[in-house]
């Protein structure tokens, strides 16, 4: 609240920006941290710079303008990168500061998926689950076997009992998101499997855009739980398919159960110096499993997923895969269903802030030979802000070459400019890194600085915006101070939780500032009226209340 009676003071000239900016730093989040003790980081450079003018940021300010003034409208960002973003924290703050903050108010919670499925990370501000034995594919990968759109990544199952489930306010104190219309990404192989939207015991069918590959659902109240199934076009075959590996699993369970019974029998007695034509033998008690021994890998039940994902990874032991194999011989081919990502929107005015990261990206991979359905998707998601977090990855070699590096970039910048060609682009500079010798031995990294200089030199070719977190972090070096200060890990490359949280404060604060730049340059000979209370999030028609949601 401080900040947008802040912005409408500014607007309407009662005090000065640089006031403003005092004001800013009393209030949560970033302002409240004590910079002294981190006398390494110069917080004097923490701004969006402009090498070329910011005039093509003007189409998101006006948006902006209509957001805070009028509550109007819908603001879309992405940020998009490698490892840093697929942990989602530094994006996860940003996001959070967005939408509690100034200018406030959430319109959706944007691009997610079920990372869980493909065995790697989830973004750290919500949850996957899911159930089932799926494949994965990812644009880091040398041999890719599925189309992969804007996140680099899809999932593909052909179990009948496959689920994912999504839970958007997982970690967070209070709720934030309220979802009511959801895109799925995603295909079938020969048309006969469909996902079907779960919402109170009941399953919501979505409109397939036969344009798009993705399935549209509109749920009766705002969720934040997303749980989607999968439903054959023969159902009666997926029932019975789903009852033969159900059954399938549990006697391989049994069995297993028994061999490790029977390993375990005979150590103790080679322990007791005995033999099983030991006359001693009968007097040894019979070792019965426990109950927890039938379903070893963390099996819970015969449907637990880490059973399946084990089984599908070959570490169940020798003598069961031949058994495996046959049962799958046995078993016809399967409807098959590929998904790419889903998009979570409300009806709300506000802000979408999508991250996309893949661990280990670099610019290339998201190139039209590995991602052809990155601009198809993106045609439905617009963003009027990118981030360009891209570049850690590829300056990570012994000779970095800087040339291609911008050329590549170019590529993938005509690829977004193609669907949205109003973007405003940002490019944030690498953090400094040092790269691994030997066993714990690491050197410092110069490629830091020369990326550093092609990401300017990109920035007035495009006449884009520059966050130079390389400078602000402390220049070539640097990284070991942080790492003493214990905000980065012990690889020299990547942030603990309160690095990535303090980058997403920075980055929040410069961003902002040169928003409150464009309020204060705003023509006096045109008013701008006094942005309405924005409602709080609970407050918001689209978003549920705790008896609401699932």
């Amino acid at each position: 609240m401080i900040k947008k009676l802040a912005a409408i003071a500014v607007c309407l000239g009662i005090f000065s920006l640089e006031a403003f900016s005092k004001d800013m730093e009393i209030t949560p989040g970033y302002y409240d941290v004590d910079f002294t003790k981190y006398d390494f980081i110069d917080t004097t450079l923490n701004t969006i710079q402009f090498p070329k003018g910011n005039a093509t940021f003007e189409p998101f300010f006006k948006k902006l303008d209509t957001l805070v003034f009028e509550n109007k409208g819908k603001v879309r960002i992405l940020h998009i990168g490698g490892s840093h973003l697929q942990a989602d924290v530094i994006s996860g703050r940003i996001r959070e500061h967005l939408v509690k903050e100034y200018p406030g108010a959430s319109a959706g919670r944007g691009f997610i998926f079920p990372y869980s499925a493909a065995r790697t990370n989830t973004p750290a501000s919500y949850a996957s689950y899911y159930k089932g034995i799926w494949d994965k594919s990812k644009n880091v990968q040398k041999e890719i076997t599925k189309q992969l759109g804007l996140l680099g990544i899809a999932v593909s199952t052909s179990d009948p009992r496959a689920e994912i489930t999504l839970l958007l306010d997982k970690y967070n104190s209070e709720p934030l998101w309220g979802e009511t219309s959801f895109r799925l990404f995603g295909f079938s192989d020969s048309n006969n499997v469909q996902p079907v939207l779960r919402i109170d015991s009941m399953d919501v069918s979505g409109t397939f855009d036969t344009t798009s590959q993705s399935y549209v659902f509109i749920s009766p109240r705002p969720i934040d739980t997303i749980q989607i199934a999968f439903r054959w076009a023969d159902t009666t075959k997926q029932a019975e398919v789903a009852a033969f590996i159900t059954d399938s699993l549990f006697k391989d369970s049994v069995a297993r159960a028994d061999s490790l019974a029977r390993v375990a029998d005979s150590l103790r007695l080679d322990s007791l110096g005995l033999t099983p034509s030991s006359s001693s033998v009968a007097a040894l008690p019979t070792a019965a499993p426990a109950l927890d021994t039938m379903f070893q890998d963390d099996c819970g039940d015969v449907l637990d997923t880490n059973c399946l994902n084990r089984e599908e990874d070959n570490r169940i032991p020798t003598e069961m895969a031949a058994q495996k194999d046959s049962i799958v011989d046995t078993v016809p081919p399967r409807p098959r269903f590929t998904l790419t990502g889903i998009l979570a929107e409300n009806n709300a005015p506000g802000i979408t802030y999508t991250n996309v990261g893949i661990n280990g990206a670099r610019v290339q991979n998201y190139f039209e030979e590995i991602c052809p359905l990155f601009e198809k998707e993106m045609s439905y998601y617009k963003p009027d802000l990118v981030i360009f977090a891209i570049g850690i990855n590829d300056a990570n070699v012994e000779v970095f070459n800087d040339k291609q590096f911008r050329d590549e970039y170019d590529q993938l910048i005509k690829r977004i400019q193609k669907v949205s060609p109003k973007t405003a682009f940002i490019f944030e500079t690498n953090n400094d890194s040092y790269r691994k010798v030997r066993k714990k031995k690491y050197v410092q990294h110069p490629n830091g600085e020369v990326a550093r200089k092609s990401f300017f030199m990109l920035a007035e070719k495009h006449k884009a915006g520059v966050w130079d977190k390389f400078s602000i972090m402390g220049g070539l070096g640097s990284m070991a101070k942080w790492e003493k200060a214990d905000l980065a890990k012990k690889d020299k490359v990547h942030f603990k939780t309160a690095g990535y949280q303090l980058l997403g404060d920075m980055f929040y604060k410069a961003l902002m500032q040169a928003y409150f730049d464009h309020i204060a340059s705003l023509p006096a000979e045109e008013p701008v009226a006094a942005p309405p209370k924005a409602p709080s999030v609970q407050a918001t028609a689209t978003t549920p209340t705790a008896q609401d949601k699932k």
